[in-house]
């Protein structure tokens, strides 16, 4: 038996717990905050046989894949000659994706 943790942005979500419960694995589902960007995120939990682990990494990986969005940096001082003005810049930014842990579960009880 093994524990999949999964970390995925909160947007994917709703999708992916669907599809994985179409699938017959069954999540739970906890609200978390990512400590980069500052955005919402969910991390969930599956418990998993052995013999369907990689199952349930590609459902992860099909529904969760990465994307790049429009970020904005903070204003920054635009010089000397005009002190009063604020610019700031727009970067691309990969966001998305998962981060997966696959954890041994020695002795799982079911209660």
């Amino acid at each position: 038996m093994k524990m999949i943790i999964a970390v995925i942005g909160s947007e994917d979500a709703e999708d992916l717990v669907y599809e994985l419960n179409q699938n017959s694995f069954f999540v739970t589902k906890l609200s978390t905050v990512g400590g980069f960007l500052k955005k919402k995120s969910m991390t969930l939990m599956l418990g998993v046989d052995d013999s369907r682990v990689q199952e349930a990494i590609s459902i992860i990986k099909k529904m969760c894949g990465s994307r790049e969005q429009l970020v904005y940096t903070p204003p920054t001082m635009a010089g000397n000659c005009c002190p009063t003005v604020n610019m700031t810049v727009p970067m691309n930014m990969k966001t998305g994706g998962s981060t997966i842990f696959v954890l041994n579960v020695e002795d799982f009880q079911k209660f």
